[in-house]
């Protein structure tokens, strides 16, 4: 029993060995001539070698490292993890050059030293998300002095910040349905607070300030179909709904037009219009504010912001940020792709046009130019670890300031730097621009 079980152990890295050195003859040798593999229509040593060709096919330098190995009679269940770049199609994927990393199980039955049945578990469509998912253009690196202004205790997702004349700043947790104002100390308060209910969506998104400076307009995605969409919450703290949107919609950027009209970055694929006291209707639908179907890991349409009558718009699982002209009837152009390679979540734009862009998976923020140069200015060094949304103020002295809010790292991709346990804290950072 225990020969059996140590010669079965040895084809199991002998298998092993084959992939990973890309030796199609040696695998292809393990297999019996009646061996078959679950979903696939192969027999023989075809049901062995084609999976396996078709994954270094992808990833030529693939590496896959044996964490947990189990013989039971004639039975091995092997556990394993790799790592390698997509340089080669899989399937109808083109190369991306991005990292892909997988984690997937083997099951296999063996008869006169060889693999007769193959059971595999590997998640093809992480596999699938991983190369087609955003990706980030290389930038220079111009840092600028940041702190911490407070921290918030995990698993906190703050989404929204919004920067008042007064020097306090406005926040949003997600998923409590609360606005804090924190001052610039660091203490903070309750502000408002709208339930929501409960689920992934639900809670306090971002905010754009009124035009008639009576506080400021917040995003609602409510269980409460009558309060889902756009509340005005005023200098007192006390809201009401300014305008419903469906209830399938994802209401997530906000932002003020030169006219006073709201748009609404929905992050099912379009951007809502919402007039005077509160008609909303979709202003742009388009595939370049959508994820991708099926397998999109990120929203769609995310922030948006308003600069010299162009919306700008990220959407996230494009890695795209879209610009799309105002007209003067406030009517949507048609769009253009201003930047792409961008993992965007929200961002603030300033008087010349420069985009501050919170990257939330990448732990960065990104300033891009009107003439499309880039620098990253800040990262975990500066309380940067999953940045969702930015807003721009000044402090007392009126030098500029950018305020940035964070989840922690909720949704730090594997193949990113990795971030130490004690600097994933959800907060509110403030990073001095002058």
């Amino acid at each position: 029993m225990k020969k059996q079980q140590s010669e079965i152990e040895s084809l199991v890295h002998r298998l092993f060995a084959a992939v990973n050195a890309g030796d199609w003859a040696a695998l292809g040798a393990l297999a019996a001539a009646d061996c078959a593999s679950s979903g696939l229509p192969f027999i023989g040593p075809p049901a062995l070698v084609a999976p396996f060709m078709e994954l270094r096919g992808a990833l030529p330098g693939l590496q896959l490292l044996i964490d947990d190995l189990q013989v039971h009679g004639d039975e091995a269940t092997v556990r394993y993890h790799g790592a390698g770049v997509h340089e080669g199609f899989f399937g109808s994927i083109p190369p991306s050059g991005a990292t892909v990393r997988l984690q997937g199980a083997e099951v296999l039955r063996v008869a006169g030293g060889l693999v007769r049945h193959r059971q595999p578990y590997l998640d093809r469509l992480l596999l699938v998300q991983q190369m087609t998912d955003p990706r980030q253009a290389a930038a220079a690196e111009q840092p600028v002095p940041g702190e911490i202004v407070t921290r918030f205790d995990p698993p906190v997702f703050l989404e929204g910040v919004l920067a008042a004349a007064d020097g306090t700043v406005f926040v949003t947790p997600l998923h409590e349905g609360t606005v804090y104002r924190v001052w610039p100390d660091g203490r903070r308060e309750p502000f408002f607070h709208v339930e929501a209910g409960h689920g992934p969506w639900n809670g306090a998104w971002c905010m754009v300030a009124a035009a008639d400076g009576n506080g400021f307009y917040l995003n609602v995605n409510s269980a409460d179909p009558a309060g889902h969409g756009v509340w005005h919450v005023d200098r007192s703290g006390h809201g009401r709904v300014h305008a419903v949107l469906p209830p399938h919609t994802i209401p997530n950027g906000i932002a003020r037009t030169a006219a006073g009209e709201l748009l609404v970055a929905d992050s099912t694929g379009c951007v809502w219009r919402v007039r005077g006291l509160g008609q909303a209707e979709v202003w742009l639908r388009h595939d370049w504010l959508a994820a991708r179907p099926w397998i999109g890991r990120f929203p769609g349409a995310n922030g948006i912001q308003v600069w010299s009558d162009t919306a700008f718009v990220t959407t996230s699982d494009l890695g795209l940020i879209v610009a799309i002209p105002i007209a003067a009837d406030g009517s949507a152009g048609p769009p253009r792709i201003f930047a792409e390679n961008v993992g965007g979540d929200d961002f603030a734009i300033d008087a010349d046009g420069t985009l501050y862009v919170t990257t939330h998976p990448f732990n960065q923020v990104i300033r891009i130019g009107q003439d499309g140069s880039r620098a990253v200015i800040a990262g975990p060094a500066q309380g940067v670890v999953g940045p969702t949304a930015a807003g721009l103020g000044r402090d007392a002295a009126g030098r500029r300031l950018l305020y940035v809010v964070t989840d922690g790292g909720m949704f730090t991709l594997p193949e990113c730097e990795p971030v130490p346990t004690a600097a994933q804290t959800p907060a509110l950072v403030r990073l001095r621009l002058d």
